[in-house]
């Protein structure tokens, strides 16, 4: 296999690897509550990777392989086995993005764990979150960790957090008394569980085939004092919102891997793609259109992003990189390289060189 395609298979891999994301404030939560605990929130975040110069945009979300990154990080650092429930004692409304103004204004607590499963994707699409009434006195709300290349996409620290978070959340809408009647967690028992039934206020076991809060019928049907459903259904409407952005730019990451790898055989058609992606290329327009691009912009800017890594850290000649990127003749993509950065692929490699 030429250098070439050695790239664009290393890009590909880097693409298809499945990983999963967290809205943004969850991440700037940690980091907050970081340094609150007395250690540099900020420089640990860089560390793990998360673009700090983004945590104010407030539709931004991060790679679940930087947030565990962040999580060993912050555990190496602190020595804190129960750093995800120090950390979830921090945690607010915006912490859940508009989900939150959604839990607070929500009818009762029962109402809000409804609103956490309908909008799970929101907060981490690395999980998934059920809630099942187990009897007539409790129910059951649970989080599914999903797995790739047999590891978790959310780590131990990561569900400490959240499920801390969840109890810390209701506890700040309801009563500061509010426990659940069990709680058990699929990682191991830590060195001193006694910290977890602090926290919790109730019996935490480890080990188990799933994490779980086990929840009062009673304390979850109860009226909130902060109940408004006309707050609450209008801030729902600004999830479903984010939501659909987030569909939006998914379906573009989708558009993008299938081009890189029809780009070799000359297919980068919007009939093409849309055939990778098993979709009606009408569909896949209006979606794209939808979305602020098209197919043809999407093009452009991969052929040029690897254009230019082609040049710099290839050795292949410009007609091969030409038939790489899909072009039917390496005249066209001289032509296209020097609207795209006002010179010729030849005199581009030739500086860097």
């Amino acid at each position: 296999m030429n250098n070439s395609n050695d790239q664009r298979h290393q890009h590909l891999q880097i693409n298809n690897k499945q990983s999963s994301t967290v809205v943004g404030g969850w991440s700037v939560a940690v980091g907050r509550a970081l340094d609150s605990l007395g250690y540099n929130g900020d420089e640990l975040l860089r560390a793990a990777g998360v673009d700090i110069s983004r945590m104010s945009d407030t539709d931004v979300r991060f790679s679940a392989d930087h947030t565990r990154a962040l999580w060993a990080l912050a555990l190496t650092e602190t020595g804190q086995e129960d750093i995800g429930l120090q950390v979830a004692r921090y945690v607010c409304p915006t912490t859940f993005h508009a989900l939150g103004f959604s839990l607070w204004a929500s009818h009762s607590l029962l109402d809000a764990l409804k609103r956490m499963v309908r909008f799970e994707v929101l907060l981490n699409d690395g999980c998934n979150l059920s809630l099942d009434k187990a009897d007539p006195l409790s129910f059951h709300f649970c989080m599914q960790v999903r797995q790739s290349d047999n590891r978790p996409l959310v780590a131990a620290e990561g569900v400490d957090y959240f499920l801390g978070a969840v109890v810390k959340m209701f506890r700040d809408m309801s009563d500061q008394r509010f426990a659940p009647q069990l709680v058990s967690f699929t990682r191991e028992a830590p060195v001193n569980p006694a910290l977890w039934e602090s926290y919790f206020q109730c019996p935490v076991s480890f080990g188990a085939s799933e994490n779980r809060l086990v929840l009062s019928a009673d304390t979850l049907n109860k009226e909130l004092p902060t109940g408004n459903t006309l707050l609450a259904e209008q801030n729902d409407k600004l999830v479903e919102d984010y939501l659909q952005r987030l569909q939006m730019a998914d379906l573009c990451g989708r558009v993008r891997i299938a081009l890189i790898d029809l780009m070799p055989l000359g297919l980068t058609t919007l009939e093409a793609v849309a055939n990778e992606l098993n979709m009606v290329p009408r569909t896949l327009q209006y979606k794209l259109t939808q979305s602020g691009t098209t197919i043809q912009t999407l093009r452009d800017q991969i052929r040029e992003e690897l254009a230019r890594k082609y040049l710099q850290y290839s050795r292949q000649s410009i007609t091969q990189i030409a038939y790489s990127l899909g072009f039917s003749d390496p005249a066209h993509l001289n032509r296209a390289f020097k609207r795209w950065t006002g010179e010729t692929p030849t005199a581009f490699r030739n500086r860097h060189l």
